[in-house]
């Protein structure tokens, strides 16, 4: 049973997830175009939007749960963990290619803390990290939970190579915006970017079953 202080705590990290990154979204069809200059609807072609929309999705399906369990008192199901897992892994890669890779490539403190990045590229990833490790510590999660984790990036990856590699932008597709096709090589990121996504969704898996165990919510079986 998720302990009372620590389901207030991750209801409050899920609402400003929510209302963030609705905010965020917003202002896009506002004026908000950015320094790149990107017009609204194509900021849905973006895996930053798309992977914060998730999270934001998943952490509202978790905060209903937890509204209902503070009220009536009704257990959270395992099925919003899962959940939520998903959301937060496809934030994780988000936050760790613009790190590790974009940032580096061009001007990593704008794209870290320039404008709406500062919450899509930064804030929104680490605020679902914490309250998914530390805070919503009620189901393990078992090695199965892997794949639906790695799925959003995927179904991404495919849409990128139909886009950019098979279309081109000269065919109605897509600019090598995320430049992941540099040299002809996109084989080489997809593969870079799986595997990427499955050590992130690994390590979430590992430190929220660690903080699952140290608050006493072990299940009655080995969770494989």
């Amino acid at each position: 049973m998720l302990s009372k202080k620590n389901t207030v705590l991750s209801l409050v990290s899920n609402i400003v997830i929510i209302l963030a990154t609705v905010g965020v979204v917003i202002s896009y069809f506002c004026g908000n175009d950015g320094q790149y200059h990107i017009a609204p609807a194509f900021r849905f072609c973006l895996f930053t939007t798309d992977s914060n929309i998730l999270c934001m999705l998943t952490a509202l399906i978790l905060a209903y749960f937890e509204v209902r369990y503070l009220a009536t008192g009704k257990p959270i199901p395992r099925l919003a963990i899962y959940l939520k897992f998903v959301g937060t892994t496809a934030v994780a890669v988000t936050f760790s290619v613009v790190v590790l890779f974009l940032g580096p490539l061009t001007d990593f403190v704008s794209m870290v803390f320039g404008g709406t990045s500062l919450y899509m590229h930064f804030a929104g990833p680490l605020l679902a990290f914490v309250s998914f490790c530390f805070f919503e510590n009620l189901h393990p999660l078992n090695k199965k939970a892997l794949l639906p984790a790695i799925i959003p990036t995927v179904l991404y990856g495919a849409v990128y190579i139909v886009m950019v590699v098979i279309l081109g932008s000269e065919n109605g597709g897509w600019i090598d915006f995320y430049h992941f096709n540099i040299g002809g090589f996109w084989y080489l990121s997809c593969a870079a970017i799986i595997l990427l996504t499955l050590g992130l969704a690994a390590v979430l898996r590992l430190l929220h079953n660690r903080m699952t165990k140290t608050a006493g919510n072990i299940p009655s079986s080995p969770v494989t």
